[in-house]
């Protein structure tokens, strides 16, 4: 940095000026003018500053507000803003600040996921347990017995809602524990390898099917229509009852979702591997290809969301013994 000029040097006042200097000096130095960029990068020290954020690498929490779009801003102005910012977050890893590369094509980022605790995960699973559902019959009974079964499916294993609903029973090896994936989010297939207590649930759930419900359907979670898969809608609706029926949803100010299951594997993933002292660029390959991910850089979302609510981390324990009672009904 020693050959930038004293005007560009003086310019930074946020916590990461140092870095936001170098990253422009060594953009100087490989011959870019970089005159623009340096005017984008001004308005990104005064963002950071203003948010009070402190030396880190960036993260979606922290980017967020910069990757909207404001109601007197074009998408072009937008995307050269994030364009920059993406350049300067690969800068910040080849100096060793682990940082999110944001998607060019980013206009509204989505809301941050809500990170279940404890006491929440227990209470939504007691609402799911204990569902009786209003409408009398065969087939309501069936389906309030497989809500159990998905909601833990999801949350245990990391599935996408879409890809639970649509599970055929086919792809189901209870013998082995194993479930195939086809035709994921991106055309990918993957394994997805079932816990002992899961494996066991699964079993009791598709004798119960099987046998007591008599139906032996073509998916592994059938709708009313026993022909037909249960529909994301209505577990997004069913999803939206119980959360409500708990005692943090009228203090909770973002409500949860399905999806938010999915995210809270995932961190309790990663915090255990933070525990146990494992190095998450060594595991990221086998996280990031287990949740079906295209590229590392998706993974890496969940990783940075991690070092963003560090606090909210904290405060989550291991749960998978928790949130596997009996709850066949008989």
């Amino acid at each position: 940095m020693g050959g930038m000029p004293m005007s560009v040097k003086t310019m930074f006042k946020s916590p990461i000026a140092g870095e936001i200097e170098g990253f422009i000096a060594e953009k100087q130095a490989m011959g870019f003018k970089y005159e623009e960029e340096t005017a984008v990068m001004r308005r990104f020290d005064e963002y950071w500053s203003a948010h009070g954020y402190g030396r880190t690498g960036l993260t979606p929490g922290n980017l967020e507000k910069w990757c909207r779009k404001s109601d007197t801003e074009g998408a072009g102005s937008l995307e050269e803003r994030i364009s920059v910012i993406r350049q300067f977050a690969r800068y910040l890893n080849g100096i060793g600040m682990s940082s999110y590369v944001a998607p060019i094509t980013v206009k509204y980022s989505p809301p941050l996921p809500h990170l279940f605790t404890k006491d929440e995960l227990q209470g939504l699973f007691h609402q799911i347990d204990s569902y009786n559902p209003t409408a009398r019959g065969r087939c309501s009974k069936r389906i309030a017995d497989e809500y159990p079964v998905l909601f833990r499916l999801i949350y245990l294993n990391g599935l996408r809602l879409t890809e639970a609903c649509r599970l055929s029973a086919s792809a189901v090896n209870l013998d082995d524990g194993l479930i195939t994936i086809l035709d994921g989010k991106g055309n990918k297939d993957r394994l997805v390898y079932l816990s002992d207590d899961m494996k066991i649930l699964c079993l009791e759930y598709w004798n119960y099917l099987t046998h007591t419900a008599g139906c032996v359907p073509e998916w592994f979670f059938p709708g009313r229509k026993i022909t037909d898969p249960i529909g994301r809608s209505t577990v997004d609706s069913i999803f939206t009852v119980f959360w409500n029926k708990t005692a943090f949803a009228a203090s909770c100010d973002t409500k949860p979702t399905v999806h938010d299951l999915r995210h809270s594997y995932v961190i309790e993933r990663i915090n255990t591997w933070m525990a146990q002292g494992l190095d998450f660029d060594q595991m990221l390959p086998y996280l990031s290809r287990f949740l079906g991910h295209k590229t590392f850089n998706e993974t890496y979302y969940y990783y940075h969301y991690v070092e963003e609510a560090a606090k909210t981390i904290q405060r989550l324990d291991k749960t998978a013994s928790k949130v596997i009672p009996e709850v066949m009904r008989r």
